[in-house]
C-alpha cells in the first residue's frame, strides 16, 4: 500500500501454508528487489500479523514510512539465483544505511561474492578481480576518483581492499577506520561512489538484472 497522508507506505501478505519468520522473509527480498530497481533504500521496520484483511499502517506506528520512490517499476521479477539474492540484499542494506564506513563494507562485500579472499602465489584473489573490473566503470566521478587514487597511492585495487575492507572491517594494526575522525570518514566517503558503481556494474554483468525501473 503507498504511502498517504494518513498511512505509511506498507508491504501485506497471506501467511498461508508459511510461518512469519517465511512471510517477513519474501518481504525483504520483496523489498531488495524494489530498492535495486530504483537504487534507493527500502528499509523493514515490521509490523504485526493477525488480521483478517488488509489494515492501512498508521502514520503514528511509523512515522519515518516512505515510498522508495514516486515511479513503481513496471515490473519486479523474482530473484532465483542464491548469490543475486544476496548481492541485491546486501545492496539494499548499504543504500539504507546511514554509516559510511558500514555502507563501504556492505558494497564491498557484494565484490566478495564473486571473489575469494584468498591469497594464493602471492596474488589475492579479490584484489586481483578488482583490478581486473576497475578500467571497465565508465561512470565520469568514479573516473576522477580512480585517477585521485591512482595519483595519491598507485595501485587502487590494492587501496579499496587495505584502506577501504581491511580498515572498516578489522580494528588490531593499520590502516584502521576510526568512526571519530573526520579525515576518515571523508576518505571513505569519496571512495563511497566508486564502490558503489562497482558493485551495482558486477551485479548487472554476473546475473543480468537491470537497475532500472523501465526494465
Amino acid at each position: 500500500m503507498p504511502l498517504t497522508k494518513d498511512n505509511s507506505a506498507s508491504v501485506h501478505i497471506e501467511l498461508r501454508g508459511i510461518n512469519d519468520v517465511e512471510g517477513l522473509t519474501i518481504i525483504n527480498r520483496f523489498l531488495s528487489a524494489l530498492g535495486w530497481k530504483n537504487d534507493e533504500p527500502a528499509i523493514n521496520h515490521y509490523g504485526w500479523s493477525g488480521n483478517l484483511v488488509i489494515v492501512p499502517v498508521p502514520r503514528h506506528r511509523i512515522p519515518y514510512g516512505y515510498s522508495p520512490s514516486a515511479l513503481f517499476p513496471n515490473e519486479i521479477y523474482e530473484i532465483t539465483n542464491k548469490k543475486a539474492k544476496l548481492a541485491v540484499a546486501l545492496y539494499r542494506e548499504a543504500r539504507s544505511l546511514d554509516n559510511i564506513p558500514f555502507q563501504f563494507l556492505s558494497y564491498f562485500k557484494i565484490v566478495n561474492i564473486f571473489w575469494n579472499d584468498k591469497t594464493k602465489n602471492g596474488k589475492n584473489d579479490l584484489i586481483e578481480g578488482l583490478r581486473a573490473t576497475l578500467p571497465d566503470i565508465k561512470e565520469k566521478d568514479c573516473i576522477k576518483r580512480i585517477k585521485e587514487i591512482q595519483k595519491k597511492e598507485g595501485d587502487v585495487a590494492y587501496y579499496l581492499y587495505k584502506s577501504g575492507r581491511c580498515a572498516v572491517a578489522h580494528a588490531f594494526v593499520n590502516p584502521i577506520v576510526d568512526p571519530d575522525d573526520v579525515t576518515d570518514i571523508r576518505r571513505l566517503s569519496e571512495d563511497l561512489w566508486l564502490i558503489r558503481n562497482l558493485a551495482a556494474y558486477l551485479i548487472m554483468k554476473n546475473f543480468g538484472i537491470e537497475q532500472s525501473i523501465w526494465k
